[in-house]
C-alpha cells in the first residue's frame, strides 16, 4: 500500500511540473503574439502568468495591432473635425447657390 501511496505522490509531482510547464509555454506563446503584433510581450508575459494564457489570448485578439493602431490616431490628429464660423457658412451658402422664390415656412421676401 504505501508502494502506491508513493507512486501517486510521484505522479502527483509529474503532473504539477508539467502544468506549471504548460502554463509558462502559453505564457510565452501571448508574449509572441503580442510582439507579432507590436505590443510589449513582457507586459503580455506577466499578465498572462498570473491571469490566464488563455484569458491573455483572447484578451489580446481583442486589441488591434499596434500599426494599425498607430495610423488610426495619425489619420485622426491629420484632420480634426473643426466647426466652421456660422458666418463664412452661410455666406458660401447665398453666394454660391441661387435664390429661391419661396420655400415651405418661409414668408416671401422682396428683394
Amino acid at each position: 500500500m504505501n508502494e502506491l501511496i508513493g507512486d501517486f505522490v510521484r505522479l502527483g509531482f509529474l503532473l504539477t511540473l508539467f502544468g506549471f510547464a504548460a502554463w509558462v509555454g502559453g505564457a510565452s506563446v501571448t508574449a509572441w503574439v503580442a510582439w507579432e503584433k507590436g505590443r510589449e510581450p513582457v507586459t503580455w508575459f506577466v499578465l498572462a502568468f498570473f491571469l490566464s494564457p488563455l484569458v491573455a489570448l483572447v484578451a489580446l485578439s481583442a486589441v488591434p495591432p499596434m500599426h494599425l493602431a498607430r495610423r488610426q490616431r495619425a489619420l485622426a490628429a491629420r484632420r480634426p473635425y473643426r466647426l466652421e464660423d456660422p458666418a463664412i457658412v452661410a455666406e458660401r451658402l447665398v453666394n454660391g447657390l441661387p435664390r429661391q422664390e419661396k420655400r415651405w415656412g418661409e414668408r416671401k421676401v422682396n428683394a
